[in-house]
């Protein structure tokens, strides 16, 4: 544009006089010249960092780019002798990857810091004017809560944070899209095997009398009286959104208790296992009926794989899913993108991405108080980059990461079961995922060896993961040598005096207190893992999938789904090529192990 002024101003100048000298024009044509060569110049140095919407992209290496740079939710291409096990382990990146803090720095000068540790995204990312957007926020219409998903998840406490999560997440999208308000029904005492009553242990603020707490040498603070009001079940560890919720009291059925409920929700199955919709209760509320699905986790799944994904996939029910898309937080030109998207992991991806701006898993107050303590306990700086790796290993040998053990192993030569060196795979698989580092670049000054790389390691089984880490070589500062040349420094949590990690270990026979702490623990890992710069970890378990929906960004691009071709033009043309816009991006998210898909929100 700077050229094209210079060229409209020597054009216009020249058609109104002759007075230029021959001279005169040679420094005007010298400079244009000097100017389209910077401008080209400029041109070509800018491409590697500027998207095809002007958008800044984000400095990487550019081996890095090459190698690590992939389409957000495609199935990568590999050649024939690509094993499987080499195949799920392919890294992914997106523009997003600029270094960020675990604390917001933008956030710090007008939000409150205890917010911080309240959501798995950071709050800057967060979208605050949804409720501008959503008519049952704006009118005290009844008519907002005469459809109403109950869940009851009681029955899935007996699970880890990772399932119970991803249950409300998949409760969550249905309850949208099916156009209903959802509500949490937690069990009351007498109805739940936990003491003091939720699988999420119990705070000191759940007790009536602080100093009585404080001063109990006991080892069950179940004896200790509880606060009436203190809320139970899930309701103690999430604070529900008024976006699911719109404000809706809970329905008041004559009659009706909490066995009642549950015994039609243990009845749902049927209806289920017989292709019928899921049974609903007419509650009368004055004047109008409520109509009421009381759902667990379980049924959750089941409703959701048998009824309510085939209506979400298909491309008939347009103005559905536009519906859709705005109760759940889109505004009208997202809503608009979304309803073109025929690939489903792009749905998936777009829906998760956006359930995540919209902020559906917030934790409550005392839990964000207790992370942030125990956040701080650790070695991690709060207010400078950090990547993290986590490591399942537990329970999971047994059951989800068998078959990637044993795929593993076979990959690196050994045949039989008994013959492999352990029963897991080992932490220099998840470091070689994680580093990228070309080392002859460092020995020839390409890069430094001044700053030292901090990687938080999650993981059930911390003393192995250390034994493993000592058998590295180490610098003289006491850092240890990865890939023969960068100087990393591992931070782990706290060591607890509780040698279990998962918080449904021991069942309801754990102390609550003893159990909240769990839940600290775990939450806070979850946090640290997900707001990482670069993550490494295994997709088999709820908790790689929690942490992927929370990694995910929506794509702002008006061109999502269209590719640029040679000719400068955009096709609408669906392919797995690159240049294609994703309608989301992930922040660099890399699976040691596990199927490489976008699956649906809380799957």
């Amino acid at each position: 544009q700077h050229v094209g002024t210079k060229l409209r101003r020597c054009t216009m100048d020249n058609g109104r006089s002759n007075r230029r000298s021959s001279s005169e024009w040679k420094v005007v044509v010298l400079l244009i010249s000097i100017a389209v060569i910077s401008y080209g110049v400029t041109a070509t140095l800018s491409a590697a960092h500027v998207d095809n919407n002007n958008h800044p992209a984000i400095d990487t290496n550019a081996k890095d780019q090459q190698q690590q740079h992939r389409r957000l939710a495609a199935i990568d291409k590999v050649d024939d002798t690509t094993t499987p096990q080499q195949t799920s382990t392919v890294s992914l990146t997106s523009k997003f990857n600029e270094k960020r803090s675990f604390l917001d720095p933008s956030w710090k000068e007008w939000g409150d810091a205890l917010v911080q540790f309240e959501t798995l995204v950071s709050p800057a990312e967060l979208d605050f004017t949804i409720s501008r957007r959503l008519p049952w926020e704006q009118d005290e219409s009844p008519d907002k809560c005469e459809e109403i998903l109950l869940l009851m998840p009681e029955y899935f406490a007996r699970n880890g944070h990772g399932s119970q999560l991803n249950s409300y997440v998949l409760a969550a999208m249905m309850a949208t899209y099916l156009g209903k308000a959802m509500l949490i029904l937690d069990a009351p005492q007498k109805n739940t095997k936990y003491p003091n009553g939720s699988m999420f242990g119990c705070p000191v603020d759940a007790f009536k009398d602080k100093k009585e707490f404080d001063q109990f040498t006991g080892n069950n603070h179940k004896h200790l009286e509880m606060k009436e009001d203190f809320p139970m079940g899930m309701s103690r560890l999430l604070q529900h959104s008024t976006l699911l919720s719109r404000g809706c009291a809970m329905p008041a059925c004559s009659s009706f208790t909490y066995d009642s409920w549950e015994a039609i929700r243990k009845a749902q199955r049927e209806h289920f296992l017989n292709g019928l919709p899921p049974r609903e209760v007419n509650c009368e509320d004055g004047d109008r009926t409520q109509r009421v699905i009381p759902l667990g986790g379980e049924e959750v799944r089941q409703f959701f794989e048998a009824q309510v994904k085939p209506m979400i996939l298909d491309e008939t029910k347009r103005s559905e899913a536009y519906r859709w898309i705005i109760r759940l937080g889109a505004n009208a030109h997202e809503a608009q993108t979304f309803i073109k998207l025929t690939k489903e992991a792009d749905i998936w991806d777009f829906v998760s991405a956006l359930m995540a701006r919209s902020g559906i898993i917030k934790f409550q107050p005392w839990i964000a108080r207790d992370v942030a303590q125990f956040i701080r306990q650790t070695d991690l700086p709060l207010n400078s980059g950090y990547d993290a790796i986590h490591v399942r290993r537990g329970d999971k040998l047994e059951t989800e990461s068998r078959q990637e053990v044993v795929a593993y192993w076979h990959s690196q030569g050994y045949d039989r079961v008994g013959q492999f060196p352990t029963n897991y795979i080992p932490f220099r698989h998840y470091l070689r995922l994680w580093d990228s580092t070309d080392c002859d670049s460092y020995w020839n000054g390409f890069q430094t060896q001044a700053t030292t790389r901090l990687v938080y390691v999650a993981t059930d089984d911390p003393t192995t993961v250390k034994e493993e880490i000592a058998k590295l070589p180490k610098g003289s500062d006491g850092t240890t040598i990865v890939a023969g040349c960068k100087k990393v420094k591992f931070i782990f949590a706290p060591v607890s005096e509780d040698s279990a990690f998962h918080i449904n270990e021991g069942g309801g026979k754990v102390d609550c207190y003893v159990r909240y702490k769990r839940n600290i623990r775990a939450i806070a890992d979850l946090m640290v893992l997900t707001k990482s710069d670069t993550f490494v970890g295994e997709f088999v378990s709820n908790w790689g999938r929690i942490i992927r929906l929370n990694r995910l960004v929506l794509n702002d691009s008006p061109l999502v789904g269209e590719r640029k071709e040679s000719s400068g033009k955009w096709l609408k043309k669906r392919s797995l090529d690159e240049d294609i816009e994703p309608p989301a991006f992930i922040r660099d998210f890399r699976v040691a192990f596990g199927d490489l898909i976008s699956p649906p929100p809380g799957w």
